[in-house]
């Protein structure tokens, strides 16, 4: 069942041949995009409830992944246009690179009977032209399809469609560099300076600040604002939040990370980092991970994490506490997003690396703390929980952390909203089953952040997710005081704290063996 056969996916190559004919990006993504029909012909009443609504949700999605495979395609038909390509003339046919094996994709809990279906990560395809037509060229049309699964109707396409090479005699320098950027953005490697000149562009930027200790820089020239975050989220076809809401929210987080560059530049004014004269060079710049979130064809949008800036500074000039200033730094951010041929942070500028005794062992501590806290999204481990109130949704009773000293919690940041939270939320569910030595000893504790607290109430009593201690974190979302004092920017996030109130565990709740966990902490107890 893992080996695809000869002609498995020629419908879908008839499909990509037919889109460059007919530059027709809309039919292109109607015939190959997942329908409300494919999802309704996997669907069984012998799924639990819970597998079932998740797949008729998937149903009821589809019109954005149309429109997701539309843009990828009307991307693909633009560069060709770009490129002065015509299809329509002489003879071409189509070659398959088929994967080595098929993989399998699983849409809902295998161990309770759910949905798995094969699919195959990328698929190449190489146009390739009659002997008129190869006489004009020097080298392959290929296109990459990404994310393809094989529902009873055939094999549809999720992710989008890109090109892949073009011949050297049809595309110039600019346009080879970029596809072989998105190859491999969408093979989700990490990217350098020397991948894209727009990261080296924005290195020099973040150098440029550096050395003109000025806050005002950052939102001007470096940091996201609400037309590129609307730009990016037109181009994204999928449905969102109104302009007005962009608005709004890119300004609180404007204001927010603002604050911190303010802070950053204090501590640099404090310490005494003055190198407006300094001989600043870029040692390297690097995004550990990049993912295209547009169309699959286009730079606007792609994300990447954890980057990090390494300069080598030359200058006699020393710090306040007498250290010198020449060495090596390294500024970090915990996301960047690429727009409009450029990359801006999204969130997290900071500094992780300063040359040695510049800074106070306070500030020094403080600093490592937020990269920490950057780098892993998390609080560091072994640090004390910090005190938050929440409300119970059983009676709406106002409690704090501390009031649960003594025992095991299990704290899980989830939202009624938020799709990969609901099955981590059902696991907690079952997970003192088999386990009565804990009674009292353990608080498995989802704290919701929605706007609501009547909206979480609903959530949880249709679905009878009454075995765990379920509160709310008051109003404000993700600006709620107990997301924020655990630094949560992504749910679902989960911490264990022990009897004594420190962190021993963060992270992302699925695999994690909470119950191990929670023994090991009886046990030494």
């Amino acid at each position: 069942m893992n080996q695809p056969s000869s002609d498995e996916f020629d419908v879908v190559g008839k499909a990509v041949l037919e889109l460059l004919q007919t530059k027709d990006a809309t039919n292109f993504a109607a015939h190959v995009s997942v329908s409300a029909a494919d999802w309704q012909s996997v669907n069984s009443t012998n799924f639990p409830p819970d597998q079932q609504d998740k797949i008729k949700t998937f149903a009821g999605n589809v019109h954005y992944e149309v429109e997701r495979i539309r843009n990828s395609a009307q991307s693909v038909v633009d560069r060709a246009n770009g490129l002065h390509l015509d299809f329509s003339k002489g003879g071409w046919h189509f070659q398959i690179s088929n994967p080595v094996h098929l993989d399998k994709m699983y849409f809902a809990d295998p161990r309770q009977g759910g949905l798995s279906l094969a699919s195959a990560n990328s698929l190449e395809i190489t146009i390739v032209p009659n002997e008129q037509a190869a006489a004009s060229t020097n080298g392959d049309f290929k296109l990459a399809l990404r994310g393809l699964t094989k529902f009873p109707g055939g094999w549809r396409l999720e992710n989008g469609i890109q090109w892949a090479a073009f011949p050297s005699n049809v595309a110039d320098e600019k346009t080879q560099r970029e596809v072989a950027l998105l190859q491999k953005i969408t093979d989700r490697q990490g990217l350098t300076a020397q991948d894209d000149p727009a990261l080296m562009k924005f290195s020099e930027a973040l150098v440029h600040f550096v050395r003109e200790r000025d806050a005002d820089i950052f939102p001007k020239d470096l940091y996201l604002n609400a037309d590129l975050v609307w730009s990016i989220i037109q181009k994204s076809g999928r449905s969102g939040p109104s302009r007005q809401e962009v608005d709004d929210e890119i300004g609180k987080r404007t204001q927010d990370e603002l604050k911190k560059i303010q802070a950053m530049t204090k501590v640099m004014e404090d310490a005494g980092i003055d190198l407006k004269q300094a001989d600043i060079q870029i040692s390297s710049a690097t995004l550990a991970h990049v993912q295209v979130q547009g169309a699959a064809d286009s730079l606007d949008g792609v994300m990447g994490s954890q980057f990090k800036l390494a300069l080598t500074v030359k200058t006699d000039a020393k710090a306040k506490s007498g250290a010198s200033l020449a060495g090596d730094y390294v500024l970090a951010a915990k996301t960047l997003v690429r727009i409009d041929g450029g990359w801006r942070v999204m969130e997290d500028l900071h500094w992780q690396t300063l040359p040695a005794g510049i800074l106070d062992s306070q500030t020094l501590d403080q600093m490592k703390f937020e990269s920490y806290v950057a780098e892993h999204g998390t609080l560091p481990l072994y640090t004390a929980a910090p005190e938050i109130e929440f409300t119970t949704l059983n009676g709406e009773k106002q409690m704090k952390l501390s009031d649960l000293r003594g025992k095991v919690v299990i704290l899980d940041f989830w939202a009624t909203w938020c799709g990969p939270c609901q099955g981590p939320m059902a696991e907690l569910q079952k997970l003192r089953e088999g386990h009565d030595d804990w009674q009292d000893k353990v608080a498995i504790m989802p704290l919701s952040i929605d706007d609501t607290i009547d909206i979480v109430r609903k959530h949880v009593d249709k679905r009878g997710w009454t075995n765990t201690f379920n509160v709310w974190a008051g109003a404000g979302g993700w600006r709620a005081t107990p997301a924020t004092a655990f630094r949560v920017t992504g749910v679902p996030t989960s911490y264990v704290i022990d009897q004594k109130g420190r962190i021993v565990w963060a992270g992302h709740p699925v695999g994690a063996s909470f119950a191990d966990m929670v023994d090991r902490l009886l046990k030494n107890n």
